[in-house]
């Protein structure tokens, strides 16, 4: 029984967070060093696109692209978080940054973010992508 009361604990703390996933969905990536990239931004905007383009020289009709997507008036629905929408501590928007080839994803970052996205955000993510990645 406490078992079970564990995890429904666990459960109920863990709906929604603001700590950065990031995903390798081909390792191969991470031993390449990768000599373009290009840019996509979805929903286009103006803020993300010039600070990535700050950070990075980003050329059209490469075979990775750095694909970002972001969502903001989110709201996290799940049942189990009563607690942490009480605390208004339930994320409002996310941050997916993707390095794809083909269509296939290679590389994954996001981030549940409780505001709105804002440039921080954007070179923090690519920063942990350098990190990770031969850029």
């Amino acid at each position: 029984m406490f078992k079970i009361v564990l995890l429904f604990f666990i459960i109920l703390i863990t709906g929604c967070s603001d700590k950065e996933i990031v995903t390798i969905y081909n390792k191969n990536i991470l031993n390449e060093k990768i000599s373009c990239l290009e840019l996509i931004v979805f929903p286009p905007n103006k803020m993300i696109s010039s600070t990535l383009e700050k950070k990075y020289k980003f050329q059209d009709s490469c075979d990775l692209k750095l694909e970002v997507f972001t969502k903001g008036k989110i709201h996290c629905n799940s049942n189990q978080n009563s607690q942490l929408k009480a605390l208004g501590e339930i994320p409002s928007a996310y941050l997916r940054m993707e390095i794809t080839k083909n269509d296939k994803t290679l590389y994954s970052y996001y981030i549940d973010i409780r505001d709105e996205v804002k440039n921080t955000h954007i070179e923090a993510g690519f920063f942990r992508m350098k990190k990770d990645l031969l850029i």
